[in-house]
């Protein structure tokens, strides 16, 4: 499989560059007057400028908190996502949800946090200490927030 592609609204080009670019380590690719195509780590990216920035915020709850529903991110590796962390904990980086662990002791378990982009797009950032477990659920537990509870060998 390829590399995905996302296209997104902003209302300010310059910002929308400068944050990509410098908070989040993008390169830059072909732009346009009207937009951005970044390296968002080897997936496309497009930045198209909007007169009027939509309301994605809506009123989305995953784990008992707000998230919106209109987001895209990355998932990192599990020491990557905690480096990352510290470096935009060290910037001063506004985060629109903190970081913390999703789902304990489940088998969805993560690490994620949540910023805003300029426009105010938001963007996760989640690490799972185990990749197998990013799409992983517990049989008969699939409708379940973070997959079902994990059961240990001596409780089966």
């Amino acid at each position: 499989m390829r590399p995905f592609h996302l296209a997104f609204p902003v209302n300010d080009l310059l910002k929308t560059e400068r944050f990509y670019v410098d908070v989040l380590g993008c390169s830059i690719g072909r732009r346009t007057k009207r937009s951005i195509n970044f390296n968002f780590h080897g997936h496309q990216i497009v930045a198209h400028l909007v007169s009027e920035m939509p309301n994605n915020t809506g009123d989305g709850k995953v784990d008992g908190k707000k998230v919106p529903p209109f987001h895209f991110g990355l998932v990192m590796e599990y020491t990557q996502w905690h480096e990352f962390r510290e470096e935009l904990i060290r910037t001063g980086i506004d985060f629109r949800l903190q970081p913390h662990v999703r789902y304990r002791g489940k088998v969805g378990e993560q690490a994620t946090m949540f910023l805003n982009d300029p426009s105010g797009n938001a963007i996760e950032f989640k690490s799972f200490k185990d990749d197998e477990r990013l799409f992983a659920t517990v049989d008969g537990k699939e409708h379940t927030a973070g997959g079902g509870v994990i059961e240990s060998e001596s409780s089966k």
